[in-house]
């Protein structure tokens, strides 16, 4: 028999076989959906719209997850932090102290009017800032306004944000974004604007967090991240990789890369890398801090781990970075809370955690 009589054989015996047998339609089907059920999944896993070639263009994907920020340590500025970033901030360089008194005369933070100055200005570097001293986008009715000197134009961003926050009650980052950088306005035609708030968000991480009208904790475990979205909960699940149902002993939060991670409780840092030995090297950079009653709160994926081992945080302390590190399908936190030892027994996180009030 030649190999076209052979084709046209195992042809006759695939339609009467299979697709004229009920027994063969069910196998077939079977058959399909083991194929096409992985693929179906590890897509619908990701976020919509998340782009992992182009991780920079995922901040709208991601956006809301964010919209507050965390209380600095004791209500105050972080000095080390504050003076890291304002030293190198170009025309800010040394600014420091004006950024503080002006806040203080216009009772704002210091720390988010500094955020906003960095972002509008590209970090103190931007043209209208040389060549205008405008260090906030402020506009006047012929465009960017001009000022004679940095401190002056200093002075007008602290009185417009006086404006917007105290008499107009723009407290919050989402809050006053819909006024100073509102989404949809005629005059941002490639929708920048939608980066204000997130990269507002971070940038005040990055200060060390607000000194005012930002999101305090109730409870005995904080969130890891401002205004968690759950992307993935705790219990059984379609692995959005393998396609297989598991059990998913953590739950996933989204972040995106570098946004900053914090410690959802005070307690001692015992565990900080990359894990070699399988299965947890899926968790790619983790970190894992003790806690009371052998308590254990675990950091999974992270891009950068900014602690090491034992060393003692305390609660909302920044521990890393979101990342997507490990075994993931794109940025975000996969956290866990174990009892008894590290990698212990797994809980669900969600009853320990308490909504931001």
């Amino acid at each position: 028999m030649n190999s076209k009589e052979t084709a046209k054989t195992l042809g006759h015996l695939l339609l009467t076989k299979v697709f004229f047998n009920p027994i063969g339609l069910v196998v077939l089907g079977t058959a399909l959906i083991l194929l096409v059920l992985p693929v179906f999944m590890s897509m619908n896993g990701k976020d919509k719209g998340f782009d992992l070639e182009n991780p920079e263009q995922n901040t709208d994907t991601l956006s809301d997850a964010v919209g507050g920020a965390y209380c600095a340590v004791n209500g105050e500025i972080n000095q080390e932090l504050w003076e890291a970033k304002m030293d190198t901030a170009g025309v800010f360089s040394g600014k420091g102290e004006l950024f503080i008194q002006i806040a203080s005369d216009q009772g704002i933070d210091p720390v988010l009017m500094a955020a906003i100055a960095l972002h509008e200005t590209t970090n103190g570097t931007s043209n209208a800032l040389v060549t205008k001293n405008n260090p906030g986008g402020l506009m006047g009715k012929d465009g960017l306004m001009h000022f004679s000197t940095l401190e002056e134009g200093l002075e007008s961003m602290g009185q417009t944000l006086h404006n917007r926050i105290i008499k107009d009650g723009y407290v919050t980052i989402f809050d006053l974004g819909s006024v100073y950088a509102p989404i949809g306005a005629a005059n941002d035609p490639t929708n920048l604007n939608a980066h204000w708030v997130p990269t507002i968000t971070s940038m005040v991480s990055s200060l060390g967090g607000l000194t005012m009208n930002c999101t305090t904790q109730s409870g005995e475990f904080a969130q890891p991240i401002p205004n968690v979205k759950v992307n993935s909960n705790y219990g059984v699940r379609i692995h959005p990789i393998t396609g297989e149902v598991s059990n998913h002993q953590g739950v996933d939060f989204a972040c995106s890369s570098p946004e900053p991670i914090y410690a959802a409780k005070e307690g001692k840092v015992v565990y900080a890398e990359f894990p070699e030995s399988h299965p947890n090297n899926t968790y790619g950079n983790i970190v894992v801090i003790q806690h009371k009653n052998n308590l254990f709160t675990a950091y999974a994926h992270l891009s950068r781990i900014g602690v090491k081992v034992g060393q003692e945080v305390r609660q909302l302390e920044v521990i890393g970075q979101c990342g997507s590190t490990g075994r993931s399908t794109g940025d975000h936190l996969h956290f866990e809370i174990h009892t008894g030892h590290k990698f212990g027994a797994r809980l669900n996180p969600m009853l320990y955690l308490k909504e931001p009030v």
